[in-house]
């Protein structure tokens, strides 16, 4: 059955006519759907979606119709609903034009969506069309079709992390938006993504400006229907530029935009954010008004996490009021956390507040507990990141090993081919076989020296790996075994020494600037400590940030200064990313000589994974400490023996068999046992 007077005239009774005239018709549907609630579309859907089940419509009002359903669909985060429909209006298209049209509505709707790889995969499949769409000329709408088709892209781009593709394609949108006043909406949404581009590029000054210059276009054109979005981006830049006052104003403002839009979602990380800032001016009452208000808008729109910190924030301002059920909404969101799969991590950040609030309470009993359990939760988390980044690096190991064994075998089979060749010649020449057979051994024994390098090194930085150290470590500890016994009491170069070194805050370079960037740090961190090391020192990646420095025919007495040097040359040194910024990081070292303890024969009485152990918390001890320091030990003044059982950092340095060393102008902080 048609939708009446959309569908062709056909013959019916006088009552059924009658009753088709008292219907709308198309114009009538089109002044409903106008006249809908944009805000709520609701009703707009349902006529829409009439309307077009009814059939008999031209091609304009059929796209008339769906464009504004599927605008309607996004507005309410129906994502799946909007690639049906676009689909649907992909397949009746007449033309290239009206399928870009299609085209951008479904990447708005998966940018919306944070489906980032998605809209890259539907922007590779137009991206040719763009730049004659762009062209100066007549057709001003076809130039802005091109534009809103950059925007999305590159903020997709932007959300994966490769700014100078987001950057790029951002400037190409923003130089057509910004001509076009009839394109607010369009030209903001261009600007908040270039703001966090600058962002993350740690330009916050900048992203600040930006963002402002989207919220000043919105209201001079009476158009805000984003502007929440845009007051939280900008609270949570005056949040980084470390000016609560303002962020509070700016968070007020997203709140009340959020409450005029029917925008919940925005309203709940508006008062979330609130109750933050009011913790952290110390306004218990407020911070407690703004978490109750943001659990059942949280609560509506589904969020855990969000959800788990409000619980937090509501249980530190009870308890900071005095009342102390504000630590059981603390203990609630550590159990939803911790049993969670991937948030270890958080749950070990409320479990440190935990104990703080339980100090805070004067419940120093329970607060030594909380701190304890704290401390074996951090560890946790990061035994696991450890076992991650290894797992990850000897995956992309063994996938680029089999790559290289296969250019080997492929070249061993080239030589093969020239040996046939060669072998043939020799016998018409008379050539001995002798000679033949030692250029083929030749060839075999460097392919399968190639395929030995490759199992040995690190396919990132070229280093050697923990695999070669493991190899070649008991042959190194036999030539100091053997120095030490020939020169006895004399021996001054005779000592080992492990030393764990750490870049700092790695991962996040690789949250702001992407993994990409990360690589380069890693890669010129490794290229800084090999220029600084002895051709005697081996440097070895020893696993995801970390890199391990075996450091031979050495003398415990001086090993500081090459602590020092390696430490201040990764400090002075400019880190360049593939787009042209310049970061500056910082490393924490840990070492031990090997062997700390020594028996009358001068053989070792500990294992070296014992003091690789003991060099590895040196450098949690650095870490702990403030970071960018070394932190050693090396034998102490207790005779040889003597409490050869202890295997603890601090516990062996309190009992004399281990002498602490750290840099200069610095305090030991001894981490929370």
């Amino acid at each position: 059955m048609g939708w009446p007077g959309l569908a062709q005239a056909q013959p019916v009774a006088a009552a059924s006519t009658a009753r088709q005239e008292a219907k709308p018709d198309l114009a009538s549907v089109k002044r409903k759907i106008e006249a809908d609630d944009r805000r709520r579309p609701m009703a707009s859907i349902e006529l829409a979606r009439q309307a077009l089940a009814a059939g008999g419509l031209k091609q304009q009002d059929r796209n008339w119709l769906r464009i504004r359903l599927v605008n309607d669909l996004i507005r309410l985060d129906r994502t799946d609903e909007v690639l049906a429909e676009t689909a649907t209006g992909r397949q009746q298209a007449t033309d290239a034009r009206e399928s870009l049209h299609f085209d951008r509505l479904a990447m708005r709707a998966l940018v919306e969506a944070r489906r980032h790889r998605e809209v890259l995969t539907r922007y590779e499949n137009v991206a040719a069309q763009l730049p004659t769409l762009a062209a100066d000329g007549p057709d001003a709408d076809a130039r802005l079709l091109a534009a809103d088709v950059w925007r999305l892209a590159g903020t997709a781009m932007m959300g994966l992390g490769r700014l100078p593709e987001a950057t790029e394609l951002l400037v190409q949108a923003l130089r057509i938006l910004d001509e076009r006043p009839d394109a607010v909406f369009e030209f903001s949404q261009a600007l908040t993504a270039m703001a966090l581009v600058h962002s993350r590029s740690g330009r916050i000054d900048e992203a600040l400006r930006t963002v402002q210059r989207a919220i000043d276009a919105s209201e001079a054109a009476a158009d805000r229907s984003a502007l929440s979005s845009y007051y939280l981006r900008k609270a949570h830049f005056l949040g980084l530029l470390g000016r609560p006052d303002e962020q509070l104003a700016g968070l007020l403002k997203a709140r009340a935009a959020a409450r005029e839009e029917l925008r919940p979602a925005n309203a709940a990380v508006a008062a979330t954010n609130l109750a933050d800032v009011a913790l952290q001016k110390k306004d218990y009452p407020a911070a407690l008004a703004y978490a109750e208000e943001a659990i059942p808008l949280v609560e509506r729109s589904g969020g855990q996490e969000p959800l788990w910190v409000c619980w937090v924030n509501k249980g530190i301002a009870l308890n900071r009021l005095g009342r102390p059920e504000g630590l059981d909404w603390m203990r609630k969101a550590i159990a939803a956390f911790a049993s969670t799969p991937g948030m270890a991590a958080n749950a070990a950040d409320v479990q440190g507040l935990l104990a703080e609030e339980l100090a805070f309470a004067h419940d120093y009993p329970r607060a030594y507990e909380a701190a304890v359990q704290f401390k074996r939760m951090t560890d946790e988390v990061r035994k696991a990141a450890d076992q991650k980044r290894i797992t990850d690096a000897n995956a992309a190991y063994e996938a680029d090993k089999r790559r290289r064994q296969i250019d080997a075998l492929e070249q061993e089979t080239k030589y093969q081919r020239r040996f046939r060749w060669v072998l043939a010649l020799a016998a018409a020449a008379g050539l001995a076989a002798a000679v033949i057979a030692a250029v083929s051994r030749h060839h075999v024994k460097r392919a399968y020296q190639a395929m030995r390098d490759m199992a040995f090194s690190d396919p990132l930085t070229g280093l050697r790996n923990r695999r070669h150290l493991v190899d070649t470590l008991h042959e190194d500890l036999a030539q100091a075994r053997r120095l030490r016994s020939n020169a006895g009491d004399a021996a001054t170069n005779a000592d080992v020494v492990f030393m764990m070194i750490d870049v700092d805050h790695f991962k996040a370079v690789n949250d702001v600037h992407g993994h990409a960037a990360g690589d380069a740090v890693l890669k010129q961190c490794a290229a800084v400590l090999h220029g600084l090391l002895r051709e005697s020192d081996t440097l070895v990646r020893w696993g995801g940030e970390e890199f391990l420095v075996l450091a031979r025919q050495t003398h415990a007495a001086g090993i500081h200064v090459l602590a020092e040097r390696l430490r201040a040359g990764v400090a002075g040194h400019d880190f360049l990313l593939g787009d042209g910024q310049v970061l500056r990081k910082t490393c924490s070292i840990g070492y031990a000589c090997h062997p700390l303890q020594r028996q009358g024969d001068g053989e070792a009485a500990v294992d070296w994974n014992d003091t690789l152990a003991l060099a590895d918390q040196c450098l949690y001890v650095a870490k702990a400490s403030g970071r960018n320091l070394w932190v050693g030990i090396t034998p102490g003044a207790r005779p040889p023996g003597s409490h050869a059982d202890i295997r603890e950092l601090r516990a062996g340095v309190d009992a004399g068999l281990w002498t602490l060393h750290h840099g200069a102008g610095r305090e030991i902080v001894w981490p929370a046992a």
